[in-house]
């Protein structure tokens, strides 16, 4: 092999990571993307998952001495973990749970639980399937249909111009022979 058929390979690995990457905290929604920022702090700041009506959601907070700060519809909140079994590890990061009703003291849990009862761990350990099968009101399943052709017919036009590339690479000895 060429150095440069080195380099595209590489290139083209590369992207196809990054676009991967990008693809699945497009999809995987404010949960993916909340994991990745906690796992990211080393422990500085706390996955929060707060009861709401409608489920669970996810929340960052910063972690401080026996409390954890957050926000919740934009206004700041100051949740007390002093209780014991209150923060646990769960998907390998401090986690804690809260009822956003009384967000300010964290739910209690049994001992040797990992979650609260009522919360579905099967839900949450896929993240990214969750997301994509939500159902979404407001119209943006179609903008995401839209984005991801975009994505692929993107994929697909690098391929045929790397391809072609390589062509008239193979191409490029037998006409120069030819001219000589």
């Amino acid at each position: 092999m060429e150095g440069t058929d080195i380099m595209i390979m590489i290139f083209s690995m590369l992207t196809s990571f990054l676009m991967g990457g990008i693809a699945m905290l497009f999809f995987g929604g404010r949960t993916a993307l909340n994991y990745l920022i906690v796992k990211a702090s080393r422990g500085r700041k706390v996955l929060i998952m707060g009861k709401t009506k409608f489920g669970w959601r996810s929340f960052v907070s910063k972690k401080d001495a026996k409390t954890c700060v957050w926000k919740y519809d934009g206004k700041p909140i100051i949740t007390d973990i002093t209780a014991e079994n209150s923060v646990t590890r769960y998907m390998r990061l401090d986690m804690v749970f809260v009822d956003c009703d009384k967000p300010t003291v964290a739910i209690t849990l049994k001992d040797g639980a990992l979650y609260p009862e009522d919360f579905d761990p099967e839900t949450f350990n896929n993240l990214l399937i969750r997301a994509l099968t939500r159902p979404n009101p407001d119209g943006a399943d179609e903008l995401k249909k839209l984005v991801l052709i975009a994505v692929v017919l993107g994929v697909l036009i690098l391929i045929g111009v790397i391809a072609v590339y390589i062509k008239l690479g193979d191409l490029a000895p037998v006409v120069a022979s030819a001219v000589i």
